[in-house]
């Protein structure tokens, strides 16, 4: 009996160290958080005035887009390692920004936390790995026959 395409396997486990990290570490699924973290560092950033100080509305943006990028990059984290990883490296960045406009000291300590966050989901995604719990798959170019 033969299986029809819809019915085949989307892929197979990862054969060998290469492709075992290249499937682990996937970027594609962190460009939705890496978009809505530079729009919440950049617009409040942006929109500082002379003395320092956001204006309106924006100056709440940089806490609730980077609370909502963070939790993208985790459920993010939960098919690939990049994506809590570039959230880093884009957090980093975040925390020069901030520094540099001159917005207000609390925001940093909203970005820390939610790094903390980050390397966390790092670590729960290793375990899921090691202990067989995340099985990425890899796709053919051929699809087997039998």
């Amino acid at each position: 009996m033969t299986e029809s395409p819809e019915q085949a396997p989307a892929g197979r486990a990862p054969r060998g160290l290469r492709e075992q990290v290249l499937a682990n570490c996937r970027p594609r699924p962190a460009i939705p958080a890496l978009v809505t973290l530079l729009l919440a560092v950049l617009l409040p950033a942006m929109s500082a005035l002379p003395a320092g100080n956001a204006g309106g509305l924006l100056i709440a943006l940089l806490p609730v887009g980077t609370v909502l990028s963070c939790a993208l990059a985790v459920g993010a984290g939960f098919c690939s390692l990049a994506p809590p990883a570039l959230w880093l490296v884009g957090a980093g960045w975040a925390l020069s920004l901030i520094g540099r406009a001159g917005l207000p000291g609390w925001q940093t300590g909203i970005v820390y936390a939610c790094m903390v966050v980050a390397v966390t989901m790092i670590f729960v995604q290793l375990w899921r790995i090691r202990t067989g719990r995340f099985v990425p798959t890899i796709a053919d170019g051929e699809p087997e026959r039998g």
